[in-house]
């Protein structure tokens, strides 16, 4: 089968888009919104990771708001550049939203029915195989199920996006049964790959009719696109709401299609060696570095910080290209 990749990448010193943002952003403020949209140099990155790692990946998809990197290659045989109104109706755009942008993936011209989700700060560290993604058809993936997603207001991230996920969930308790779901395979929940605490909160569930929420893990994540598809047919008024210009509370993102794969059983139980690193100042370079040498760990994400203060960002910026180079000195195809 053919597994595609999808990758998100915006270029926040567009002037375009540093237009577009400023008429349309509302005036009450976060001061999180910026961070979700700084740039640490290290996307070129990405595709010389994803040559190493994954030379096997039938196309790479790259989506932006219509601005691509100047050192992109574009006559890159296994690169497909689409621009957000190649695929998000016209009355949703432009969207500073990423789960907009998200929700309508399997609109994409010429996807495979199995891709991978890739942000723009996940990155490939070790050989992969194509069925680290996908086994049997299914995509791999861990169910294990979480009490502790409750939601939790801050005057700096609001409540984040606590009650989205609890949408993601409600929005499949209304069409899904857990019990059902458990009986017609239970050693996807009941199986190893959930580890002793999750084994333990599966028995605690037991007959629970109703799903609780999942444990997250900020990093790519394979999908079969007619989910996508499954979905969007069965709740459409929801999904449209949701596609505001800026991030609400009460949306769906793209996990409702995660926790849907879960619930109709498309998922192959597996568990998934990768690290997460939050960019709060300089000293996470020293962990990432012992990281990227050890291949054991097959993926990561450099999640930014509202917490980094400016002279600890722009360190991280100059260096952190520095420490990609050492790994991966060679340019990839994807690059001119």
């Amino acid at each position: 089968m053919d597994i595609d990749f999808v990758v998100l990448w915006l270029d926040s010193n567009d002037p375009k888009w540093q237009s577009d943002y400023a008429k349309y952003s509302p005036q009450t403020k976060t001061g999180k919104e910026n961070v979700r949209f700084r740039d640490h140099d290290t996307f070129r990155y990405w595709f010389r990771a994803v040559e190493t790692y994954a030379p096997w990946v039938h196309k790479v998809f790259l989506i932006t708001n219509g601005k691509f990197p100047d050192w992109i290659n574009k006559d890159c045989p296994k690169l497909e550049l689409v621009e957000h109104t190649d695929y998000i109706p016209e009355e949703y755009l432009p969207t500073f939203n990423s789960g907009v942008i998200e929700i309508f993936l399997n609109r994409i011209k010429g996807l495979s029915e199995h891709f991978v989700y890739f942000n723009d700060d996940f990155f490939l560290n070790a050989p992969v195989r194509p069925d680290y993604y996908f086994k049997h058809g299914l995509p791999c993936d861990n169910n294990k199920e979480s009490f502790f997603n409750v939601p939790i207001y801050t005057k700096e991230d609001r409540f984040g996006i606590t009650i989205t996920m609890l949408a993601n969930i409600g929005i499949v308790n209304g069409h899904f049964n857990r019990w059902k779901t458990v009986r017609q395979s239970p050693m996807r929940w009941f199986g190893t790959h959930l580890g002793i605490k999750g084994l333990i909160t599966s028995c605690l569930l037991a007959k629970q009719r109703l799903f609780i929420g999942f444990t997250n893990y900020h990093i790519e994540q394979a999908f079969l696109k007619s989910i996508f598809d499954d979905v969007w047919e069965k709740e459409e008024e929801f999904m449209k709401k949701s596609c505001t210009r800026f991030r609400i509370d009460v949306c769906v993102n793209q996990y409702i299609f995660r926790y849907w794969q879960f619930a109709s059983n498309k998922f192959y139980p597996k568990k998934r060696s990768r690290a997460f690193f939050f960019l709060s100042n300089r000293k996470v370079l020293k962990e990432l570095e012992k990281t990227m040498m050890n291949e054991t760990c097959k993926s990561f994400c450099l999640n930014d910080s509202p917490f980094c203060r400016d002279e600890d960002y722009k360190y991280l910026k100059k260096n952190l290209p520095l420490l990609f180079e050492k790994k991966f000195p060679q340019k990839s195809s994807f690059e001119q």
